[in-house]
């Protein structure tokens, strides 16, 4: 398999976007605390509907693959995704953004954070999902729960063409 058509496979479009998505959502916060004024209590609460929108895109991320995937590749997908979406966040929006590019310990205090953040909110939608019974695992108890009624107890037509 070669890597042009690795990077192109099916399921990669959906990894790009809600990679931009937790991209935007981050520049869209920075862009916004830097008109608002950084610092001040405006700038506070845009700081904090960004890391709500970031934890909403992760959280959708989830329940996306949750409901899509197995849990054997979920957890690859999607850490990798929030390693690249971290990176980009706190290494390139504040340049796009023009703010003040956070100093080196500014850096390595906000790479945790927001990796943390974006992990925990995707274990919280495949929580959500599993919760619901509607994961791949779920589904397959469900079958195999179905099947074994049916077996035990056969219905009433199949019953009565026996006699």
């Amino acid at each position: 398999m070669t890597l042009l058509s690795r990077l192109l496979m099916p399921h990669w479009p959906s990894i790009y976007g809600f990679a931009l998505g937790l991209i935007a959502a981050n520049l869209a916060g920075r862009i916004a605390s830097n008109v608002w004024g950084e610092g001040t209590a405006i700038g506070d609460l845009v700081g904090l509907y960004t890391f709500g929108a970031m934890s909403a895109v992760a959280i959708a991320a989830g329940i996306w693959w949750g409901v899509r995937r197995r849990r054997q590749e979920i957890t690859g997908e999607l850490l990798v995704i929030f390693l690249v979406a971290t990176l980009f966040a706190v290494l390139v929006n504040p340049l796009i953004a023009r703010v003040d590019y956070p100093n080196l310990q500014g850096v390595f205090s906000q790479i945790p954070i927001y990796f943390a953040l974006l992990a925990l909110s995707g274990w919280v939608g495949f929580l959500i999902v599993m919760a619901l019974g509607v994961d791949r695992y779920g589904r397959e108890l469900k079958a195999t729960k179905i099947a074994f009624e049916r077996k035990a107890s056969p219905s009433k037509k199949a019953a009565a063409a026996k006699a």
